[in-house]
């Protein structure tokens, strides 16, 4: 438990860090979609942000607003989930590099990783498009089906 106070706070640093250098604080209302995103392990539309929170003191225009805030600061990552709800999760610089799985019914998404043989070729594939003169940003790998409830 002591282990995941620790991750809270150094999440809670570097949240506030990253807004303050954009000009923005990190107000109650960031915090607690932080820590909403945080706990679900997976990414969240804005509804289920709102419905997954514990004490249900985020107004929705409060959220939508500020869900864009902390995308701008580099603190979430919006997805598109192809059913005209994009879902958010914590940035790659914060929970790691991973992919995705798209449900194209529901658009629920489920994070997963490739094995280190395919990051490689990836990576080395963004090596030769550089030699191109593309300036190469990073990748994803968006995999798109159905889901268990779904198929």
């Amino acid at each position: 438990m002591a282990k995941n106070k620790k991750i809270d706070d150094e999440l809670h640093l570097l949240a506030a860090r990253r807004l303050r250098a954009a000009g923005m604080r990190y107000s109650k209302s960031r915090k607690a979609i932080v820590e909403v995103l945080a706990s679900a392990g997976r990414p969240l539309t804005l509804d289920e942000v709102l419905d997954f929170q514990s004490d249900k003191t985020l107004a929705q225009s409060s959220v939508y607003r500020n869900s864009t805030e902390l995308v701008e600061a580099g603190i979430l990552k919006c997805l598109a989930s192809g059913k005209d709800h994009n879902r958010f999760e914590l940035d790659d610089s914060i929970i790691g590099h991973h992919h995705h799985f798209v449900c194209l019914d529901c658009g629920d998404i489920e994070d997963f990783e490739v094995p280190e043989y395919l990051e490689k070729e990836i990576l080395a594939l963004e090596a030769e498009l550089v030699k191109k003169g593309l300036s190469v940003e990073g990748h994803t790998l968006d995999i798109q089906g159905r889901c268990h409830q779904c198929s």
